[in-house]
């Protein structure tokens, strides 16, 4: 019986009802030990009948060993992982054990979420006969693997009838991750339901001073309330004698455990001891590593009678206090026999990883047969996705090695798991450990690229660019391609950083290392044509980017595919820049690289937003921002909230632009991010221009364009200039634009893209005078032509409508802000589509409103999914693409039929098509 749980059990409750509605849900139960997270978890599987309940728990000493708590979760339905696509049943697979790990070279890191999708699949494909209760107890001690599987699928729950229950611990050294889930705090017991408890326990009522100081000494904690009656004295519980002293409730319970413990038989000890040290519950085990320490089976038996274990198919504690009792009341030497006789019941194959770290338990000062088996454990961890878990076998074999440079390298290893793991401080320590005992130049080399990128994920981007050139240097004489990746690199998070001043340097850099493969060739020419460009000298760095972008026409890797499209833009060639970066998200989508696809979408919303494709950009900017939280990809998510604050000020919605673009300016500010810094001041700018409010677009693009690197980026505030004239121009302060113009005249010339030629020619005929600028004007209409970047060309025709009509020429302006007109609306660009009428209206004419498109009342997501509909995917394979189990596309489907008044995909898909 649960006493005074009531709300808590109805939440729960409710949970489990709306999964029979196939809604999801996911909770983390919080609170210190003993507080009743297990009960709730006990009575939520007590009233989930006619559902499938799946129940794992971590255990600490086995929160080194990968996967193990997820294999524990799933093992019922693991026969379902045949239905999933092929990519996702073998890394869930390889992730288990239960199949080749594959390959993995040094873009591992970009795949390690692959097994949460997996996960999320597996858990929807088990909830089609009906709906899923996951349970998963002291969620603190899960394996990291388990547990960033696990929270990843969690928040990505939505349409697939299953509820997720973590129950973790405060105040453990090892937290559950559970950003972005729902959470319950639990408290102690009131008074009422504390009394009544211990009323049962008891026999009888205590008396009620009684109950009220062991309420405040326990805090009202459930289990010290359960457990303390027993050891106290009819005097204490008679309210006669004074109750101890307070001490911390975990110490507390553990010495009342540990009290309970010191009383068994010796032998019951001894083999008390071993279940404890046994990580997977298994009675044959923990006999037979017994009878080696001279204890029979029914040693057990005391312990059993006492309620500390329950046996059966597993070895139970009653609590996991009972567990750390009867582990710590034993000595050292104790510890180590039952590990060392554990290792040697141990003898490999599934149990090897085990096995390993038994040994090292049981091993004190350096032994390199105990180092060597957990350095095998530590890669084939790796292999299967387990980074966490490799780093930590990995450092203890270091621990466990006497020769230094064999040390270094184990470290240096460890450091890199870590890194992969997505542990940057653990790795930047293990980084620390390693350095001064790297002895070649190799591990010098990886080293500090380790350390530049760690610097580049939480640190300063500008002190990471130099990280990664001095990293650089040192892997040219050994590994020259390497050595001109981490130049990439470099180059990249300098222009995050808002400094494309290095780009030069760069080129100059990768021009004087070797090319020894096809990898190299295609990264020193875009280094160095990159170079070449930013010097000025387009005539020498256009074909060396250009053949870049040809070799990256063979590659498949997404990575590289994105840095091709930035060359194209280099060269002016938008077309295949978009193509380049619609590829890099589809091949990311298609090999699940979960973790990198956030990147590739960061690059492909803005090309989206500028060609008019704002519902898509909404989609695939928000996709973004929630793959880049989920996955810890700071930086990409602040890219994808500039993305979302320049959607909001296009089509008026104050609050969001200023809610994202706050967002943005915090994250860019901490890291010296200037890019995103100057992409988000660029957003307000233009979310105060379309509001009419010119002065205060004005002052903003002013301090964005004088802000340097780190706080914001000089190069990028050129682009924003057209914004900045036609805010001076209609502030009534034109005279303060020529300077801005000046600058941007000299990147459009440069460049010589239309797109650029044809603002300079608006920004112009804005500035007048008056008698040049229709010319000015119908200069840019022309090089807007076919360049598809409708937003672009309806503020060319907005402003010159406003020009014509101020000239009296009412019936010309009336043409071009009717085009005005109906561009802003099909974009619903509100704000502006407001002004142009405002202007049609001033010409005589009425402005008629549009019939809003049908599909205008879908969410981004809905947009997103009948785009993929569109393009011929199954509802599984759509789900695949976007990470999302197939019942939540069902669902959206559903929604998505109903709100158009459609019923069937071949209708959808017409209405689709003539939509765009």
């Amino acid at each position: 019986m649960l006493y005074g749980r009531r709300a808590e059990c109805d939440a729960l409750e409710r949970l489990l009802a709306d999964a029979r509605r196939s809604r999801s849900g996911a909770l983390v139960v919080r609170g210190e030990a003993g507080v009743g997270k297990s009960a709730l978890l006990d009575h939520a599987a007590g009233r989930a009948e006619g559902m499938t309940v799946l129940r794992a728990a971590g255990v600490e000493s086995e929160a080194e060993l990968p996967f193990a708590a997820l294999h524990q979760l799933l093992r019922p339905v693991l026969e379902l992982a045949g239905r999933l696509p092929g990519h996702q049943a073998a890394a869930l697979a390889g992730a288990l054990g239960l199949g080749p790990p594959g390959e993995r070279g040094a873009d591992e890191a970009r795949d390690r979420f692959l097994a949460s999708v997996a996960v999320l699949s597996l858990l929807a494909e088990a909830a089609e006969a009906r709906p899923g209760l996951g349970l998963v107890d002291e969620a603190q001690w899960l394996d990291r693997s388990s547990a960033e599987t696990l929270g990843f699928a969690a928040r990505r729950l939505e349409a697939e009838g299953v509820v997720l229950l973590f129950a973790a611990r405060d105040g453990d050294p090892r937290e559950f991750p559970a950003d972005g889930l729902p959470q319950l705090q639990l408290g102690g017991l009131d008074a009422e339901p504390a009394a009544a408890l211990l009323a049962a326990v008891a026999g009888a009522d205590l008396p009620a001073a009684v109950v009220d100081r062991l309420v405040e000494r326990t805090g009202g904690n459930p289990l010290a309330l359960l457990e303390l009656p027993g050891t106290l004295d009819p005097g204490q519980l008679a309210g006669r004698a004074p109750l101890e002293d307070v001490l911390p409730l975990t110490a507390r319970l553990e010495r009342t455990f540990g009290e309970r413990v010191r009383r068994l038989p010796d032998d019951t000890r001894t083999l008390l001891l071993v279940a404890a040290a046994e990580t997977a519950g298994d009675p044959a085990t923990v006999l037979r590593a017994g009878a080696r320490l001279g204890v029979d089976a029914g040693a057990l038996d005391p312990a059993e009678a006492a309620g500390l274990v329950r046996t059966g198919d597993r070895l139970r504690f009653r609590h996991p206090l009972v567990r750390s009792a009867g582990y710590r009341t034993a000595t050292l030497a104790a510890r180590q026999a039952a590990h060392q006789a554990l290792a040697e019941v141990l003898a490999g194959g599934d149990t090897a990883d085990q096995r390993a770290w038994h040994l090292a338990a049981a091993t004190v000062g350096p032994d390199e047969a105990v180092a060597g088996e957990l350095e095998r454990s530590a890669d084939r961890a790796r292999r299967r996705g387990g980074h966490a878990a490799a780093a930590a076998a990995l450092e203890r074999a270091a621990d466990l090695t006497g020769d230094d440079p064999e040390r270094g390298r184990r470290l240096a290893e460890a450091a890199g798991a870590a890194w992969l793991a997505g542990q940057a401080d653990r790795a930047a320590a293990l980084a620390d450990r390693a350095q001064p005992l790297a002895a070649d130049p190799r591990s010098q080399a990886a080293l500090a690229h380790l350390r530049g990128s760690i610097e580049a994920s939480r640190g300063s981007a500008l002190d990471a660019t130099a990280m990664l050139v001095a990293a650089s240097e040192l892997a040219a004489p050994v590994d020259p391609t390497q050595a001109l990746a981490m130049l990439v690199e470099a180059s990249e998070i300098a222009s995050y950083a808002g400094d494309v001043t290095p780009t030069a340097e760069l080129g100059r850099r990768a021009a004087a290392l070797p090319v020894t493969d096809k990898a190299g060739e295609f990264l020193s020419d875009l280094l160095q044509g990159m170079g070449l460009v930013a010097e000025g000298d387009a005539q020498a760095g256009e074909p060396m980017l250009r053949r870049a972008i040809a070799l990256a026409g063979t590659m498949d890797d997404p990575r590289r595919l994105l840095w091709a499209g930035v060359a194209a833009f280099f060269v002016g060639d938008n077309a295949a820049g978009d193509a380049l970066f619609a590829r890099a998200v589809a091949r990311a989508r298609r090999d699940g690289a979960v973790g990198l696809l956030p990147k590739a979408l960061e690059y492909l919303a803005p090309v989206e937003v500028v060609t008019g494709r704002l519902d898509a950009a909404a989609a695939t900017a928000g996709e973004g921002l929630r793959l880049a939280r989920d996955t810890g990809n700071d930086t990409s998510a602040c890219r994808q909230l500039c993305t979302l604050a320049n959607l909001a000020a296009i089509r008026g919605d104050e609050d969001a632009c200023r809610a994202a673009a706050a967002e943005a300016l915090d994250r860019a500010a901490a890291r010296g991010l200037g890019l995103p810094a100057t992409l988000a001041a660029h957003a307000l700018a233009l979310l105060d221009l379309g509001m009419g409010r010119p002065t205060d677009a004005l002052a903003r693009l002013q301090r964005s364009l004088a802000a340097g690197p780190g706080a914001g980026s000089p190069f990028f505030a050129v682009y924003t200039m057209p914004d900045l004239v036609e805010a001076a121009v209609r502030a009534g302060q034109g005279d303060v634009a020529a300077g801005p113009l000046a600058a941007f005249e000299g990147l459009a010339t440069m460049a010589g893209t239309p797109d650029l030629l044809a603002q300079l020619a608006r920004c112009r005929g804005l500035l007048g005078p008056d008698e040049e600028a229709a010319g000015r004007f119908e200069e840019a209409l022309a090089l807007h032509d076919g360049q598809a970047r409708p937003f672009d060309l309806a503020r060319t025709e907005l402003v010159y409508g406003e020009a014509l009509r101020r000239a009296r020429r009412r019936g010309e302006a009336r043409a071009h802000l009717r085009g005005a007109l109906e561009i802003f609306q099909r974009l619903e660009a509100a704000p502006w589509a407001e002004r142009a009428a405002t202007e049609l209206r001033a010409t005589g004419e009425t402005a008629r409103k549009r019939d809003p498109s049908a599909l205008s009342q879908l969410t981004p997501q809905e947009r997103q999914i009948i785009q993929l509909v569109s393009e011929g995917g199954t509802n599984r394979e759509i789900g695949a693409q976007l990470f999302l189990s197939r019942r939540t596309i069902d669902y959206h489907l559903r929604n998505v039929f109903v709100k158009l008044g459609v019923s069937s995909r071949a209708e959808l898909i017409r209405l689709a098509l003539a939509d765009r």
